[in-house]
């Protein structure tokens, strides 16, 4: 070996020679302390041997003695990681573990989010202030005057990296997040405007009445405003039944206890003789002396110069709050049914002022006509309002007696929650009333779309004239939707990890609610069953909605479902008895829970993924109908509804939908030629690098309708009437993954209202 080489060398050996004298330093065992040792290591050795030789002996002696080794060998890599890790921490003087640990908690409580990031923030803020703070007072202190020059130097780089990295951590903090998505698929965008067009009136614009407001609730409330000049007084009710753990402290607060719950309302009503349909809003949880009521005037001051009375009712004391629930250690528990059960107790003050001669409200509003709005746990509390009201007893104990059964027609869900109450254990189920989901696709709350499955859960009787619907928005959040909540859906700082660039304007979110709510309380309440048509297809409402993207199902009293596939295991039935189901040539067929965000749901599909380069023939799917079993006429519709499932998204999918008769005769369309699947919306709910840290998006089902006089024109000699199968056959997208649920057949007089 050369000098040179020598040389280059001689830092190599010299470090060398330092570990090993550090090796050295480490104090040797006790007898006792190695003795403990072995005979640990030895039991250890054996289980983990015996365990190997059980889990993959079969695989034969090379690979059952590799597999246990390399496992043996990376476990006690990470263990030597963590001791040396402990052992380093020892070196720490023990005031600045405690003042870390405290810090620690302290932030991490701060950024409330996504459990990684509270970590990953709270950690970046401990390491980069704790550096930073050292070298700073070291330096302050003199301690860095006689140091070599190698530490000086050192220091002064590992200062200038946390000050770029505190400064760089400021601005993702500040920054509002990344810019906003492209929007390919804008309702603006629609092909064929000449389909939409219609003489309906915006549902958004104000109506003729002049508004009038006024407010109740409780004598000596603790909200001034519902004890003002010409308020109506109400007697608070005992609410003790449906909740549980009310602390003393939120007693304080609000000056009554769980025994005498006020009931508080704000009221827009028309200035005219009635009666007049009534609307019921109900917030969901916010911080409990931040009050939320207020933040539907919005909605209140449209619907009632449109000739709806509207309560915004006060149910903030059942929300969360830090101070009365001792700093989140004694939180008040199970109030989900109390939210609803009040809903249900101002409807009976209501009623009363409506029979009672001299109130304001006498005769004024039409008990037969109630709508439900909720929105969050709202959302969730008008369903469970919505169940009690057919109840004669309360699912948790039938000593306590229910007598409601008003006229709650319609409820919508802003937003809401799902089976945080499960009456009797049991989901809820609705039956017969009409039902609207609303969600956004950026909401950093309640971010998976829960309303899905309570749609799922409406059903119908036979003559019913109820539907229900969902809308899926893109850009749109929680807290928007209320104006006293913005655009913020965390908790304090913890806002600051959510990328809100990609939000709409709070003015646009308020537009889609005030179109799609009022045009719903429209078509079930006062008649006008033109509005169906913004659910079945939203071009109908693209003049009036804010210019994104929607993701819009419907589904009426008068389709029958063939198959929902939520009935059992079998492949080859369908919900409708006497049914085929038939799959050739797909790459995937299976009936399974869709799967969400988080979770999968209750409700189910059929999945379907087909490659036609790597299949035999052409992927289809068909639905085979029961002999007998559905009579239909060349005006009804063939309905269904569909999501992409396909992650990597290469083409929109489109595909032929064929009908078949008894005689054999085919009628093919395609997809495309009534709608475009959209795609899962992307959702960036977290700010760039770490948007892995909540799912993105989620499978939004969407409905499809082809009347069948359309495939008598693209075969005359198909027969509607004697319609047999319908097919779903892949050959016009080369790949791909679709779920669909909700296959049937909708009666001519729902498909003339369309």
């Amino acid at each position: 070996m050369s000098k040179t080489e020598l040389a280059a060398n001689e830092p190599g050996k010299k470090r060398f020679a330092r570990l090993s004298n550090a090796i050295r330093r480490i104090p040797p065992l006790t007898p006792g302390w190695k003795g403990a040792s072995i005979a640990l290591a030895i039991v250890a050795c054996l289980v983990i041997f015996v365990q190997g030789y059980q889990l993959i002996g079969m695989r034969g002696v090379g690979d059952y003695l590799t597999g246990t080794v390399l496992f043996l060998l990376a476990i006690v890599l990470i263990t030597g990681i963590v001791a040396g890790v402990l052992h380093w921490a020892k070196k720490l003087p023990s005031r600045f573990v405690w003042l870390l640990l405290a810090s620690f908690c302290l932030l991490f409580i701060s950024f409330i989010g996504p459990v990684q990031l509270m970590v990953i923030v709270s950690l970046s803020v401990i390491v980069a202030f704790s550096l930073l703070g050292g070298i700073v007072y070291r330096w302050m202190s003199g301690s860095y005057r006689e140091a070599k020059r190698i530490s000086k130097v050192t220091a002064g780089v590992v200062a200038a990296v946390m000050l770029g990295f505190i400064g760089i951590g400021g601005c993702w903090l500040l920054g509002s997040g990344n810019p906003e998505l492209a929007k390919p698929y804008r309702l603006q965008a629609m092909k064929s405007a000449d389909r939409y067009q219609t003489a309906m009136m915006n549902p958004a614009q104000e109506g003729t009445h002049k508004v009038k407001t006024l407010t109740y609730g409780s004598a000596n409330s603790y909200r001034q405003e519902f004890n003002t000049e010409g308020s109506l007084i109400t007697k608070p009710v005992d609410g003790s039944a449906f909740v549980k753990n009310w602390s003393q402290i939120r007693t304080n607060t609000f000056g009554f206890g769980p025994d005498a719950m006020a009931l508080n309302g704000l009221v827009w009503y028309p200035d005219g003789e009635g009666p007049f349909p009534m609307v019921v809003i109900v917030h969901g949880n916010h911080l409990a002396t931040d009050y939320s009521d207020p933040g539907y005037e919005y909605l209140g001051k449209l619907l009632a110069s449109r000739g709806y009375i509207v309560v915004s009712i006060d149910e903030n004391f059942l929300n969360t709050s830090p101070y009365d629930d001792v700093f989140m250690l004694n939180v008040l528990e199970n109030e989900n049914p109390a939210r609803g059960w009040l809903m249900l107790e101002h409807l009976k003050v209501w009623n009363e002022w409506n029979k009672t001669k001299g109130n304001p409200f006498y005769g004024k509003a039409d008990m037969n006509r109630i709508a439900l709005i909720g929105h969050s746990r709202g959302g969730e509390a008008i369903t469970v309002a919505a169940a009690y009201n057919k109840l004669q007893v309360y699912p948790e104990d039938g000593n306590i007696k229910f007598n409601y059964n008003f006229g709650i027609r319609s409820v919508i869900s802003i937003a809401g929650t799902d089976g945080q109450y499960k009456p009797a254990g049991r989901p809820t189920v609705l039956k017969d009333l009409n039902y609207l989901a609303i969600q956004g696709a950026h909401d950093m709350d309640v971010s998976s779309f829960s309303g899905a499955s309570q749609y799922s859960r409406v059903g119908f009787t036979s003559g019913s004239d109820d539907f229900k619907a969902s809308v899926y928005i893109y850009g749109a959040n929680h807290g928007q939707f209320n104006t006293a909540w913005g655009r913020y859906d965390g908790a304090g700082l913890g806002n600051r990890l959510y990328n809100m660039a990609q939000l709409m304007p709070q003015e646009e979110q308020l537009q889609a609610a005030k179109v799609l709510i009022s045009s719903f309380l429209d078509a079930t309440l006062n008649g006008k069953s033109e509005y169906r048509t913004v659910f079945q297809d939203l071009g109908y409402a693209r003049k009036w909605l804010p210019d994104t993207m929607y993701i819009g199902n419907y589904l009426d009293a008068r389709t029958t479902v063939i198959s929902s596939f939520d009935e059992d295991i079998d492949l080859g039935t369908t919900t409708l008895a006497g049914g085929r189901l038939i799959g050739e040539h797909l790459k995937e067929w299976k009936e399974e829970k869709v799967e969400m965000k988080f979770a999968p749901e209750e409700y189910s599909a059929v999945r379907l993924g087909w490659e036609r380069k790597a299949a035999s023939g052409v992927p289809a799917y068909t639905v085979v109908l029961p002999e007998g079993g559905i009579s239909a006429r060349e005006n009804d519709l063939i309905v269904f509804a569909m999501a992409d499932r396909d992650d990597k998204k290469e083409a929109l999918v489109d595909l032929t939908v064929q009908a078949v008769d008894k005689s054999g005769n085919i009628a093919a369309l395609p997809l495309s030629g009534t709608g475009q699947l959209l795609p899962m919306f992307e959702g960036g709910i977290v700010k760039w690098p770490f948007t892995w840290a909540l799912p993105a998006k989620e499978p939004v089902f969407q409905n499809f309708s082809f009347r069948l006089a359309d495939f008598e024109k693209a075969n005359p000699k198909f027969q509607p009437e004697q319609l047999s199968g319908i097919s779903f056959v892949f050959d016009k997208t080369e790949k791909g993954t679709v779920l669909i649920r909700d296959i049937g057949i909708r009666s001519e007089a729902a498909a003339t209202s369309s």
